[in-house]
């Protein structure tokens, strides 16, 4: 018996609701139990009795445990976050300028991955164990041991060395007139508004530190493609097709691809998700701005109810993009549907 994919991405679905409910109480509670005074740690030690009592009834810091998080739940469902103890803004308001940079890095870094990775592994698993292969190997395993900071710099110093005039900092160049867009999304505003002048400048800005961002995750995918390709290529029904004399291209393309597109389809939602809160040494050396960056300074500055939604967050893309991960897969392998069936 098959599962029908709709009942699938269903359960999948309901899935994730629990997850997400799950984590945050997690980080909820996490935030409020360690050691220290969270009012305190964000005024400072010259901070007076009287102003920490103020901030602690301002954060409801007094009230117990089960009922901050019942009134932090109901106001993070109509998007109200805190307010950030640093920049005295809603931390909705500072996520909303913080997380397009960053999301637009990452999603440039994963076509990367699929454009560059993909291709290469198909490569290296066809032509196995010739110069290409080897090559191909170095290559690879030189992006996933390098820091993502190295290549950020060496990419920086060959922009300046060549001195072509490429963006190396920030996200528009600083005379570009631009009053923003509804996303936030540079490329698509751009569009959007129809200033092709702006969309072009963002993505010369974006390259980049997206190229850097990508290159341990093509490293990986393209390992990962390589491996899947040769061990698929050694079952049954593609031995079978070989033998009825089946074109060794339409081979490729038609079964070994997406029979193999299981493991790097895994491996590239996991590093979308990961990349959201890890791209603060990319954001750093590229001056970016991002979601990420923010996150840091959160945690070093002790801004509970930003660090609290910047956690969520990051969580809340990792859940997302495994979520799509599953039911891209699902649709993939009618195995699964078999398997979940039973």
């Amino acid at each position: 018996m098959q599962q029908h994919p709709l009942v699938a991405i269903l359960i999948r679905i309901g899935t994730f609701v629990l997850v997400m409910i799950a984590l945050s109480i997690m980080i909820f509670v996490l935030a409020r139990v360690v050691p220290g005074d969270p009012a305190r740690m964000a005024l400072g030690p010259s901070a007076t009795p009287e102003q920490v009592q103020a901030v602690r009834l301002q954060m409801g810091l007094d009230k117990p445990l089960v009922v901050q998080y019942l009134d932090y739940a109901g106001k993070a469902l109509r998007g109200d976050l805190g307010m950030s103890l640093v920049s005295q803004r809603q931390v909705i308001t500072d996520l909303g300028q913080t997380v397009p940079a960053t999301l637009e890095l990452v999603l440039l870094s994963v076509v990367f991955m699929f454009v560059v990775a993909v291709p290469l592994g198909v490569v290296m698993a066809h032509s196995r164990d010739r110069a290409i292969d080897h090559v191909g190997r170095l290559l690879s395993l030189t992006g996933v041991i390098i820091p993502s900071f190295l290549f950020a710099i060496t990419l920086q110093l060959i922009a300046a060395r060549l001195r072509s005039g490429w963006p190396i900092i920030g996200r528009l160049d600083h005379d570009m007139s631009w009053a923003g867009g509804p996303t936030g999304l540079l490329l698509l505003d751009g569009i959007l508004a129809g200033r092709l002048d702006v969309t072009l400048n963002a993505l010369q800005h974006l390259i980049l530190p997206a190229f850097a961002l990508s290159m341990a995750g093509i490293g990986q995918v393209t390992r990962i493609t390589r491996s899947a390709m040769i061990e698929n290529q050694r079952k049954d029904h593609v031995l079978t097709l070989k033998s009825f004399g089946v074109p060794e291209r339409v081979i490729i393309f038609k079964y070994l691809l997406k029979l193999s597109s299981i493991a790097p389809l895994t491996i590239m939602g996991l590093e979308f998700a990961s990349l959201i809160g890890n791209a603060f040494v990319i954001e750093m050396v590229f001056a970016w701005g991002g979601f990420a960056s923010y996150g840091l300074t959160s945690i070093l500055q002790k801004d509970l109810n930003a660090v609290t939604a910047v956690v969520l967050v990051a969580g809340l893309f990792f859940i997302i993009a495994n979520l799509i991960v599953d039911i891209l897969i699902t649709i993939i392998d009618p195995r699964l549907r078999r398997k979940e069936a039973r």
